[in-house]
């Protein structure tokens, strides 16, 4: 670049240090010489800006030095209450992590889902959801699945800052930096599994980086900086993953929980019936009639969150970041993978 032009640059960043910023970016390429080139012109522009100087040097660090291979691939923690959350509310987003992305994703399932089914005991329901939970884990490809046991429907029982230190144990264990639960501030939410698990992972996420809670435990603390709500009322999402893709995996995750699935398909049957509704395949439905009804469902919710976002299949969030170094450097705010 001609000294005129660097002399142009260089006013518009004593004039307008917001400016400067704008223009800096303009000027980094995917070539990383490009970029240092860029960063010593805009160095000799503003030699008598040492306030301007400092935030170039941050900036230069956060957003030039090429970062190591292993440091772009992020480890993802599900943290839910029953072994079929996970794939009614983001399985799809999770295969495109996976599958797209390359990304590790561990799920932590907090009850033993001994509740859930008119037809089973509880004994056998906690080993069938579990032998289920980790086939589904096998569909979708994750790392692990790990279940804790606490009785199903009891979690608001246990203390909150027992589960945030379960939570926050794994999260350092597996170096979470994207964790996704239930939203500890949705309105409407009637199980009190889901409001105590959302509450205890917003706290073990948001402190999981600090090394004086919890200092025992085995693993070094870890700052979480993304964080997956799963949006069950439409009005909270502000996050819509198109699932289109995926869709399909979604659907043979979710069936995998079959106990689970009979269950819903039980609730539904006793619900027509209750208001008088006559639908012949809720009556007596054998297996290939439940997935029949299970994709049917699917496909329908999914398919109209999609279309709020111009999307043929659709998953709903409300994403959030933790920390503020952006707001503090002046740097544009980061967004989820898929803004």
């Amino acid at each position: 670049m001609a000294q005129m032009d660097i002399e142009l640059v260089s006013a518009f960043c004593f004039q307008n240090q917001s400016l400067c910023n704008s223009i800096a970016f303009c000027f980094f390429s995917k070539k990383f010489s490009r970029r240092r080139y860029a960063y010593t012109m805009f160095r000799t522009a503003c030699a008598r800006k040492p306030d301007i100087l400092v935030r170039w040097d941050i900036m230069f660090q956060l957003e030039v030095t090429p970062m190591p291979e292993q440091q772009q691939k992020k480890t993802i923690l599900v943290v839910v209450a029953h072994a079929d959350d996970m794939e009614f509310m983001a399985a799809g987003t999770i295969a495109r992590f996976i599958d797209e992305l390359g990304y590790d994703v561990y799920e932590y399932i907090l009850t033993d889902n001994s509740k859930g089914s008119y037809r089973l005991s509880s004994e056998e329901l906690v080993r069938v959801s579990a032998e289920e939970a980790r086939a589904a884990g096998d569909i979708l490809g994750l790392k692990e699945v790990r279940l804790e046991g606490y009785v199903d429907g009891d979690l608001a029982d246990i203390p909150v800052n027992v589960l945030r230190g379960k939570i926050m144990s794994m999260i350092r264990e597996v170096r979470a930096d994207i964790v996704m639960s239930w939203d500890p501030f949705a309105p409407y939410e009637e199980h009190p599994d889901h409001r105590r698990v959302a509450t205890a992972t917003l706290e073990a996420a948001h402190f999981g980086g600090s090394p004086l809670f919890y200092p025992d435990h085995e693993y070094k603390p870890y700052q979480t900086s993304e964080l997956y709500w799963f949006a069950k009322v439409p009005a909270n999402a502000a996050l819509f993953v198109d699932i289109s893709a995926t869709i399909d995996k979604k659907i043979k995750a979710l069936l995998a929980h079959d106990c689970q699935m009979a269950l819903t398909v039980d609730m539904l049957a006793r619900e027509a019936e209750i208001l008088g509704i006559d639908v012949p395949m809720l009556k007596n439905p054998d297996a290939d009639t439940r997935a029949q009804l299970i994709e049917m469902g699917i496909r329908n919710h999914f398919g109209a969150v999609g279309e709020k976002a111009g999307f043929a299949f659709a998953e709903q969030f409300r994403y959030e970041r933790i920390g503020m170094i952006e707001e503090i450097l002046g740097l544009p705010a980061r967004g989820s993978d898929f803004d």
